[in-house]
């Protein structure tokens, strides 16, 4: 039997909330474009950096997502 964790009143499963938990983590990465302006003062490769960091955080809330939807 998997554990629940309750929390404000709702009851949900460890790994269901674990999975909630992390979606909140990631949906709170800022997804700014003043993060790319080092970009406009010739410093493309740190704005890449941080362009490649949010395509990561991207593509991880869709797996969160996707995965939430399927264990529902």
């Amino acid at each position: 039997m998997t554990e629940t964790v309750t929390k404000q009143g709702a009851c949900l499963k460890i790994p269901t909330f674990n999975m909630i938990s992390q979606l909140e983590k990631k949906a709170d990465f800022p997804h700014t474009s003043s993060w790319t302006t080092p970009a406009r003062r010739g410093q493309q490769a740190r704005a890449n950096m941080w362009n490649a960091i949010k395509e990561d955080e991207q593509n991880h809330l869709k797996l969160l997502c996707e995965e939430l939807v399927r264990g529902s």
